[in-house]
């Protein structure tokens, strides 16, 4: 922020308080932080006084009532917190994957978002990537390797493809990538396919978060599903930390199909006034279909209304592990002057029986809050992060001849979990899987036992 802008912010606020009915504490507020500015010892900068008394409100909030979401985010970081709510990132399109082999760094292409620079440029999953601009990884940290590939719009790179032993160069430049936030269980010639693999007749779409295009992207995932003649679908919301509820509550409308006694998606419950209920639209439901829906401890926001929702119309059988638990609702106000964003909790969301879903400070295991699955099937983290990690790759690999990658990194996965050791990797859990899921995903593998008729699904 320019230092006139702070001069005129507190010349606004002085006017403001010299002319209205503020309180003496606001007047002290304006005055403490003029006189910071003119005379403090050390001499701060305007621009950090504000910021560092926006920043000390809404802390108190979260010190002293619970309040963890309201937030000041300053002009340096405006940019990016919008990024972040439209769902995407300013780079060269590809999740990296880092490890170190006799003490030297390799640099691993995860996988290239679809249709990203990377992915034009030729790079593909488990391509090493040597060089970065002439600067050779092995010798360099973690930190200043995610610093190469940041630094320049253009970016060379020396790089041995996949199962190959000779380098080839590629130029990708940077731009702003926005990513899917819908996902099939995998790629097959360029498309993501929405039913699993192994059981064609069931449907499998994973939301990553909700955006402003993910209304858009999940009526056409469920498009290709449905023509693909499907004869259930798995929803999965695991890992999920919400985003924009009216996309949220568009996917709602596709699923559901209000009744004359029950059509309240969510209740509304404002600090003053009176609740208000968002209620589900006729004639808008395109999927029938019986469902299970996957949850786990990041479930949170607007995944949680939606299955909370589902599992209060008795739509589908919640199957994982409780939600996160955060069900609370935030108005996004742009400061004037171009002085930041203050992301303000304003309401609280209630789900459809009525029932909280916000975890509040000190709530005990008994009280209401986020959404308990039908069925439980715990996970241990490592496994819950082993089972990201294989999903990740699982519906992001873009061409099939790098199906090895995937082979490998479960081996990875195995060796990681058994220290290195034989004995009780996690393939060899003595338990029960139908094929569909990757071998340590008991989450996924229930989800498909009740659809095949284990127990009936609402």
């Amino acid at each position: 922020m320019p230092r006139s802008n702070f001069y005129i912010i507190l010349l606004t606020l002085l006017v403001y308080a010299l002319t209205s009915g503020v309180t003496l504490q606001d007047r002290l507020l304006i005055s403490t932080l003029h006189r910071l500015e003119r005379t403090a010892y050390f001499e701060p900068s305007a621009l950090n006084l504000f910021e560092g008394a926006m920043s000390g409100m809404t802390d108190v909030l979260a010190d002293d009532y619970g309040d963890h979401y309201t937030r000041y985010i300053p002009p340096s970081h405006q940019s990016g917190y919008q990024d972040n709510l439209d769902n995407q990132y300013e780079g060269l399109g590809f999740l990296t994957r880092i490890h170190e082999a006799d003490g030297k760094k390799q640099l691993f292409i995860g996988y290239p978002h679809y249709n990203a620079p990377a992915h034009r440029a030729g790079l593909r999953s488990g391509d090493q990537v040597v060089q970065i601009d002439n600067t050779t990884i092995a010798e360099q940290s973690n930190s200043e390797i995610l610093e190469l590939l940041r630094r320049q719009p253009e970016t060379h790179l020396s790089v041995l493809p996949f199962g190959q032993t000779d380098p080839k160069n590629f130029v990708v430049l940077r731009e702003k990538i926005r990513l899917d936030s819908v996902e099939g269980d995998y790629f097959d010639s360029d498309k993501r396919v929405f039913h699993l693999e192994a059981h064609p007749k069931i449907g499998y779409i994973r939301i990553t978060s909700f955006s402003p295009t993910t209304a858009k992207e999940f009526g056409d995932a469920l498009d290709s599903m449905m023509q693909s003649g499907v004869e259930s679908f798995i929803l999965d919301l695991r890992n999920n930390s919400g985003g924009d509820v009216s996309s949220c509550v568009q996917v709602a409308q596709m699923l559901m199909s209000p009744t004359a006694d029950q059509n309240v998606f969510v209740t509304v419950r404002p600090r003053r006034g009176f609740e208000h209920n968002r209620t589900l639209t006729q004639g808008t439901q395109r999927c029938t279909l019986p469902m299970v829906v996957l949850i786990d401890g990041e479930t949170a926001s607007a995944s949680e209304i939606l299955a909370a929702a589902l599992q209060d119309h008795r739509r589908a059988t919640i199957v994982g592990t409780r939600s996160f638990g955060k069900g609370v609702i935030q108005n996004i106000i742009e400061l004037p002057f171009q002085s930041g964003l203050l992301q303000l909790t304003v309401a609280e969301y209630r789900r459809p029986s009525g029932a909280g879903i916000h975890r509040r400070v000190n709530a005990a295991d008994a009280d209401d809050w986020g959404v308990l699955p039908d069925r439980v099937v715990e996970v241990s983290e490592s496994e819950r992060s082993a089972i990201l990690q294989y999903r990740l790759l699982r519906s992001n690999l873009i061409s099939a001849e790098h199906s090895a990658v995937l082979e490998r990194f479960r081996q990875q996965i195995a060796e990681k979990q058994n220290g290195g050791k034989e004995g009780d990797a996690l393939e060899s859990k003595p338990l029960k899987f139908t094929g569909a899921a990757p071998y340590y995903d008991v989450q996924l593998d229930e989800a498909v036992r009740v659809l095949l008729g284990g127990d009936p699904p609402y």
